[in-house]
């Protein structure tokens, strides 16, 4: 199988690692010489007196210990340690293993810099320093000296004792850090950056904290209520409420443009979430807005109150919301500081005094929106530049639509993701406990760049009397005499100006050249002529299109020469030519950068010095066909900033319907005027260009490193490119990138794909399997039912995160190695992207139910129990009275109890145990939810089986002691009055003591690919389990496959079972011997018995009746999380 683009980068990785890492030699005591390259195992090691030591292994039991004078540089500690003294320095240090195994390093009064702890490597700081410090995977480090510039991340953490300092500390995602109660250490400079949390008590004893975009504050002793707020005023303090209970801190930074948003921090208390604003659209205080009572300032708007519509329509409004932001925040922030519009900058006098919004706040202008920011003219349209204070006000009705502010109009709110920005957002979940969020839809297409912006911006700033860049004479005559692959002729004037035209020379409606028409043509009477030497000549094996008109002509038809098109036809058979440069002008004079090309969209920015104040015209061409036309206006502060360009000079171009990732693409953008490329054409390779001639070019680029810094750069680029894999396959798999590029067709008018189908992500410890366990048969009937509802389906392994190349299941998405390494890495990289969370079974619950409330706060949680393992541990307890056991079997219990809790819904396949869980976890949202299971429509006749079957998975203890019970009790019975009647014992993971069983009348089988082999040869199964709890799938799939189960109270618990079947259940040995000779030869109550098993299956197994339960769970669960 051809390994795919991770692998193959993966294999280089680890190749270039191990090429890094040969082992040079084991040393001796060695005190002041100077080395490199050493693996010390089982050796001791001082130097100093100005001895260095550069890429050093301190392998199993090798120290090495840096004196004064002594220097070592890049030192790996692989279960090795490290001591740095007084004058000791070592730089580049990497510390790794575990904590069993000395990955450890000590600074007694030297010096670390460029410090790696990881992977459980941990160390202590007595005296001294080290700075540039990351600590990550599990690393630690105890400071009680000086540490500067630390950043604790992925698991990666520090305590700081009595006498420790920690400056410039960054908090990464799962990063944790703390100090000793009560002994006085010091954290100064705390940033908490995206993905990272600091816990609201820790603020005040940690210095001054800033929060980064991302970052969160746990406010563990603040309960969630699904109602809070959170505001920022003054230094700024952050205030979090949860019903009546407020909890406030102080914290550092400019915070203008951003909100907390609250969630459950997983453990029942609240986490505030640093997030941007998306420059809602809003109004400011004062404005007015037309209703049925005529205008009132939008601050005394009310919820209810009728407001008029452009369409003349009287409207409720649905909600107000609104923010404030102190002059302080808002400083220098263009995506904050309100829009001034004077009065009549719109045209037709509007609006009718000076209006003030919101930058994004959108205008209606010419049947499209245009946020007010696009139109600044920094004449009648501006932003202000400082402010003392501004309250943003915005008026949501049912559907978007067009309000009229100071008679202008202008649009209502739409919730684009952003409600939480405002202040009072929890006022509208409890006036609408059973909002249902939807997909943005606006009233009419939202342009932010492109010629039609151009086109109104042109008409406002003549009306503002701002004077537009000078444009040539409209009208040219003259003619095109002749074109060839290698020269173009013709003659072009004005006939209003004496000065030569400029031309624009197209090929195939791409500008190739720009021509000035002033040779001599006395035929014509002036110097107004033109000869073009093609470059290289026009592609003989192409057929051409050539136009000449005036360039800078954007309009549609172009002014153009006559006797033009001229059209030079492909010739009728050609032969394949040699791959030519592209023909384009001169580009030195043009600014700009393609930002960004995917098979959605191209981005970037031009700018053309030679027209100063004119934004430029574009192509966009795939293939060499023109796929888009627009102006390069939109806005690129960043630009600006920079001094590379003016503000408006981005583009930002959809490709619709998205490019064929089947086809390669190599895609242009030129400025139409000219002709010029700008940068480099763009290739995108087809999807399966990653071939063995590029694996190939990865192996032998890997083989040739030969010195350990090219092995860095190596491993280092290797490392970048794997993990942007896989980022990349996380995105796809979420559908992030997909909602990108839907939420911009939707705020640009386009037509939207289908909604995305809701996600929900399966997590058990291993890989399901129907001939393993039931469990597995109960994942994947539910796995199905949710597909047939229209979920998409993830599963992940836990425990078996290996690759999961070669396994199917149905079109659900396997989510393993090598793309996620753990199911914390698969929540981190697909953050809030589920909609429900599926935990089977308790341990795994227990596992990840806080990471899933953590990294997918939005998803409700499904806990399927399986069967209540603290039931069957505590049955067994006292069937053996092992009072230990009993103990576990208690402290199991509180761990499903605490699950069923905090999960959203639990599943359970028994009656039984629902009514356990509802008895004893009253809070929690029990359902019955039974597994599907086919019933087999063909079966051997009764005369042609004879025998007994039992069933079974053997890593399940109850099963174990059923099949000795059977064996060495219950068939002795059985034989003492049918000899003739044997039995056969199979399944999963038999332990030896079970396969001892086989002897004269019983046959042992380990685990069977087809179960239904062994149910046609049997007249009857067995269920003897005297422990366990749960619904037993060996019942079930014997009565679907058309034989009767003789079996315990035990196994039949919780299912329900009809009547027919209480004949078949017995408690004791001699019971169940004498219902397996009673109905081996009972044909009649046999086969009564096998129509009442199959019509029980049909009737509480179907698939179909699955379907419907899950659906009603799923609908009744996102009502109650929209209502929260």
């Amino acid at each position: 199988m051809r390994d795919t683009a991770y692998n193959i980068l993966a294999k280089a990785a680890c190749r270039a690692a191990m090429l890094r890492s040969v082992i040079m030699s084991d040393s001796a005591d060695i005190t002041s010489s100077s080395s490199s390259g050493v693996h010390l195992v089982n050796s001791d090691v001082s130097i100093g007196n100005g001895a260095v030591w550069t890429d050093t292994e301190l392998g199993d039991g090798g120290e090495l210990f840096v004196e004064t004078g002594g220097l070592a540089v890049n030192t790996l500690v692989d279960k090795g340690d490290l001591t740095v003294d007084v004058g000791g320095v070592a730089s580049g240090v990497t510390v790794i293993g575990n904590w069993d195994e000395n990955g450890y390093f000590e600074v007694d009064g030297g010096t670390i810099a460029d410090l790696t702890v990881e992977k459980q490597g941990w160390g202590i700081v007595n005296s001294g320093s080290i700075n540039d410090v990351l600590v990550t995977d599990s690393g630690y480090i105890e400071i009680a000296a000086l540490a500067d510039n630390v950043t604790v991340s992925n698991g990666g953490g520090i305590e700081v004792d009595s006498t420790g300092v920690v400056r410039n500390l960054t908090v990464g995602p799962g990063g944790t850090f703390g100090i000793r109660p009560g002994e006085g250490g010091v954290i100064e400079n705390v940033t908490i950056a995206s993905g990272g949390s600091i816990n609201a008590t820790e603020i005040a004893s940690a210095g001054s904290v800033a929060i980064q975009s991302g970052g969160t504050i746990d406010f563990s002793g603040l309960a969630f209520q699904s109602g809070g707020s959170a505001t920022l005023k003054g230094d700024p303090v952050l205030t979090v409420t949860e019903g009546s209970i407020s909890r406030s801190v102080s914290i550092e930074g400019n915070y203008a443009g951003e909100h907390f948003v609250l969630s459950d921090d997983g453990l029942g208390g609240t986490v505030a979430t640093l997030e941007p604003d998306d420059g809602t659209p809003c109004f400011c205080r004062g404005t007015l807005i037309e209703t049925e009572r005529g205008e009132i300032a939008v601050e005394d708007l009310a919820i209810g109150d009728r407001v008029r519509t452009a369409s003349r329509a009287l409207r409720p409004i649905r909600w107000i919301g609104h923010r404030s932001y102190s002059g302080p925040f808002v400083r220098g922030n263009r995506n904050v500081l309100p829009i001034v519009i004077r009065a009549g900058a719109l045209g037709d006098g509007l609006p009718r005094r000076d209006l003030s919004v919101s930058p994004l706040h959108a205008m209606a202008l010419e049947g499209v929106l245009i946020p007010a920011i696009c139109l600044i003219n920094g004449v009648s349209i501006l932003q202000a530049e400082q402010i003392d204070e501004v309250t943003y006000f915005h008026v949501e009705l049912e559907t978007h639509d067009i309000l009229l502010a100071e008679g202008a109009p202008s649009e209502s709110f739409v919730d684009d993701d952003s409600r939480n920005m405002f202040h009072n957002a929890a006022a509208f979940r409890k006036l609408y406990p059973d909002a249902v969020p939807l997909p943005a839809v606006y009233c009419a297409p939202r342009i932010e760049e492109g010629p039609v912006l151009e086109a109104i911006l042109t008409r406002l700033n003549t009306e503002a009397g701002i004077a537009p860049v000078a444009a040539p004479d409209g009208t040219i005559e003259g003619y095109l005499d002749e074109v060839t692959r290698t020269l173009i002729r013709g003659w072009a004037r004005n006939p209003h100006s004496p000065e030569p035209v400029r031309l624009s020379l197209y090929d195939n409606g791409i500008a190739i050249a720009e021509i000035v028409a002033n040779c001599p043509r006395p035929d014509v009477g002036s110097e107004c002529g033109f000869c073009f030497v093609v470059p290289g000549g026009l592609a003989p094996d192409v057929r051409h299109v050539i136009e000449i008109g005036l360039a800078g002509d954007l309009g549609e038809p172009r002014n153009l020469l006559g006797h033009t098109p001229w059209v030079l036809d492909q010739p009728t058979t050609r032969e394949h030519s040699a791959a030519r440069p592209a023909i384009t002008a001169s580009s030195a004079a043009m600014r700009g950068y393609i930002d960004s090309v995917s098979r959605d969209r191209v981005c970037g920015w031009i700018y053309d010095p030679a027209k100063p104040g004119k934004s430029v015209a574009i192509q966009v061409a795939v293939n060499g066909t023109i796929v888009e036309r627009s102006v390069a206006n939109g806005r690129r502060p960043d630009v600006a900033d920079a001094g590379a360009g003016p503000e408006r000079c981005g583009f930002d171009l959809l490709f619709i319907p998205p490019l064929s990732p089947l086809t390669r693409q190599i895609i242009e953008v030129r400025n139409e005027r000219t002709g010029d490329l700008l940068g480099k054409p763009v290739v995108l390779d087809a999807a399966n260009q990653f071939d063995s001639d590029l694996e190939q070019a990865v192996r032998t680029a890997i083989g040739s490193v030969q010195n350990v810094k090219d092995h860095d750069r190596a491993l280092s680029f290797l490392a970048t490119q794997i993990e942007r894999l896989k980022q990349s396959h996380a995105d796809h798999q979420s559908g992030r990138r997909q909602n990108d590029v839907q939420r911009e067709r939707s705020r640009r008018g386009l037509a939207l794909p289908a909604n995305r189908a809701p996600r929900v992500l399966v997590i058990d410890s291993r890989m399901p399997d129907t001939c393993r366990d039931a469990g597995s048969c109960a994942i994947l009937s539910h796995m199905a039912a949710l597909q047939a509802l229209g979920y998409d389906v993830s599963f992940v392994a836990a425990d078996e995160m290996g690759s999961a190349s070669a396994q199917t299941m149905n079109n659900i998405e396997i989510c393993a190695a090598p793309f996620y390494s753990s199911v914390e890495d698969l929540l981190r990289r697909q953050a809030q992207s589920f909609d429900f969370a599926y935990l089977h079974r308790q341990s795994i619950a227990t596992r990840y139910l806080p990471l899933v409330r953590q990294y997918q706060s939005r998803a409700r949680v499904i806990y399927a129990v399986a069967d209540l393992h603290h039931v069957r541990l505590a049955r067994q307890a006292s069937v053996e009275e092992r009072p230990e056991l009993m103990a576990k079997a208690h402290k199991i219990r509180d761990a499903e109890y605490a699950a069923a809790l905090q999960a959203d819904v639990v599943l359970t396949h028994s009656t039984v145990e629902a009514a356990i869980l509802r008895r004893d976890v009253p809070g929690a949202e029990v359902h019955v939810v039974p597994w599907a299971v086919a019933v087999r429509k063909q079966a051997p006749s009764f005369e042609r089986r004879c025998g007994v079957l039992f069933l079974g998975n053997f890593s399940h203890a109850p099963n174990v002691d059923a099949a000795l019970w059977l064996a060495e009790e219950i068939m002795p019975l059985v034989w003492r009055q049918r000899p003739d009647i044997h039995c056969t014992i199979a399944g999963a993971d038999m332990p030896e003591s079970v396969r001892l069983l086989a002897a004269p009348g019983v046959e042992v089988i380990g685990p069977v690919p087809d179960c239904g082999v062994l149910f046609d040869k049997v007249r009857l199964s067995i269920a003897p389990l005297r422990l366990g709890a749960g619904v037993k799938g060996k019942v079930l799939d014997s009565m679907a496959a058309g034989v009767p189960c003789v079996m315990t109270p035990i196994a039949a618990e919780g299912m329900e079972l009809p009547g027919d079947f209480a004949d078949a259940t017995g408690e004791t040995a001699e019971a169940l011997a004498a219902l397996i000779v009673g109905l081996h030869d009972d044909s009649t109550t046999h086969a009564r018995m096998v129509r009442a098993g199959r019509r029980f299956i049909r009737q509480r197994h179907d698939h179909a009746r699955i379907i419907d339960v899950l659906g009603r769970i799923a609908g009744d669960t996102t009502g109650k999380r929209q209502a929260g």
